[in-house]
């Protein structure tokens, strides 16, 4: 498992009516292991304390390891079922 420190977490389509939490950055640690990533929010009064995504249930994942830039996790998330 690997984690980082001082991650930024942003969304980029939250134009669901209930997606108020997913608006903004998140600034927080995260944790990536073979399966899933999890999001952990620094901040206790933010609206989104934590996000944690299957990589199975995700479209066009994209893990990047730019060399003159910062590595990043990109794609779309999809819910779990019955979640």
């Amino acid at each position: 498992m690997k984690h980082s420190k001082n991650v930024t977490l942003t969304f980029d389509d939250t134009s669901r009516e209930h997606a108020e939490a997913f608006h903004g950055k998140h600034k927080g640690k995260v944790f990536v292991t073979t399966h899933r990533m999890i999001f952990l929010s620094d901040d206790q009064r933010d609206n989104l304390l934590s996000f944690a995504v299957a990589f199975m249930y995700m479209k066009n994942l994209h893990v990047e390891q730019p060399i003159f830039g910062s590595n990043y996790i990109s794609g779309i998330a999809g819910a779990h079922p019955n979640g």
